[in-house]
């Protein structure tokens, strides 16, 4: 399966995508890597997946509308885990 993982780059995101690929499946990636806390330590989580070939990260903000509504058009995922920071 196809997954969407948003807030890709955070604690829950990056082993959620862990999980998802572990398990054989593709995802692709999203956070806008805010400054809510430390940005290096959210590239060094995406770091961990930039040798699988089933990974693919995009800096994207979802409330960019148009630029979400493109990406669904593109990847045509089977799932969507959204997970946010309040």
């Amino acid at each position: 399966m196809k997954y969407l993982v948003t807030g890709a780059a955070g604690f829950i995101g990056a082993a959620t995508c862990q999980k998802l690929l572990a398990a054989g499946h593709t995802v692709v990636g999203i956070d806008n890597l805010n400054d809510y806390y430390d940005v290096n330590l959210k590239l060094a989580r995406l770091d961990l997946f930039k040798d699988h070939s089933s990974f693919k990260f995009i800096k994207l903000d979802i409330s960019e509308r148009a630029l979400m509504s493109e990406l669904f058009k593109t990847e045509q995922f089977d799932k969507v885990i959204h997970l946010a920071a309040q």
